[in-house]
């Protein structure tokens, strides 16, 4: 037995519900086509052709095309069409198919010969003029977040070193979003460690982020940046929550007859973004 059939038998035994739902044969082809429509809609979930509604495996009649038939009628019938994935999978003498679609993304929802439904329990429910609305703006807050959202350039100003001291300095510049009237920054790493400091958005560019570090220390673990790298982090407040960026350099480390070298690389690795509730 394949771990897929083994899947579907534990979804037959589960019963239908949120994320399941039983189809005897394609004779119910249509609402197959509906559920999908809905669980895709929703949190995702797969349709079971070949079980009956208690949940018995009767199994399904199969041709050469009937599979490839069944999936080109999802996507004439769906729109955006809709693809899940689609499984022939054997049990005991009997054949049952499994048709699987995932959750929705913010912003999307399908229709299913038109009609927009959602799976709510064991059953699909139209969704309300209201619903859809709210469900279409929240794609447009998404690109409207994502455009409008404040960016920030660093970039390595110089470095210094004095003895067994390390002293990056960087330079801060906001390169696109809604303007960002006050933030607090920070250098961090495995050896690297300091509290947040203010800084305001309008007097950035004569801002040097610079600071002074003991080399001898023992590295901490740090879970944002590596053993051998450096971090300059960013935080502001906007649209109701902190966000964060994360600039990240890697450091080489060079040992000397009489001394051991620190020395910043010059490619910058991709920032990441952060949002706290």
């Amino acid at each position: 037995m394949t771990e897929a059939t083994e899947e579907a038998l534990e979804l037959v035994k589960q019963g239908e519900g949120q994320k399941v739902e039983f189809k005897q044969s394609f004779s119910e082809e249509n609402e197959a086509i509906e559920s999908l429509c809905a669980f895709a809609n929703a949190e995702g979930g797969t349709v079971l052709l070949g079980v009956s509604p208690q949940g018995n495996i009767v199994g399904t009649s199969l041709g050469n095309k009937t599979l490839e038939d069944f999936s080109n009628r999802i996507r004439a019938h769906t729109q955006p069409p809709l693809s899940p994935m689609i499984e022939r999978l054997a049990v005991g003498e009997r054949e049952i198919v499994a048709a699987t679609v995932p959750g929705h993304s913010r912003g999307q929802l399908f229709y299913a010969f038109g009609v927009p439904h959602v799976r709510v329990g064991p059953t699909n429910q139209r969704m309300s003029p209201d619903e859809c609305r709210a469900r279409l703006l929240e794609g447009q807050e998404d690109w409207s977040e994502e455009r409008d959202r404040p960016r920030f350039e660093v970039t390595l100003a110089a470095v210094t070193r004095l003895e067994s001291e390390f002293v990056p300095q960087f330079k801060l510049r906001q390169f696109s979003g809604d303007p960002v009237a006050n933030l607090e920054w920070r250098i961090r790493g495995p050896r690297f460690s300091m509290d947040w400091r203010p800084a305001r958005g309008s007097a950035l560019d004569r801002t040097h982020v610079v600071n002074t570090f003991d080399l001898s220390r023992t590295p901490r673990p740090d879970d944002s940046v590596g053993l051998n790298e450096i971090g300059v982090e960013i935080r502001f407040h906007w649209r109701r929550r902190w966000r964060t960026e994360l600039h990240r350099w890697p450091i080489t480390r060079r040992e000397l007859p009489n001394k051991i070298l620190w020395d910043v690389r010059a490619e910058v690795l991709p920032p990441t973004e952060t949002d706290e509730p």
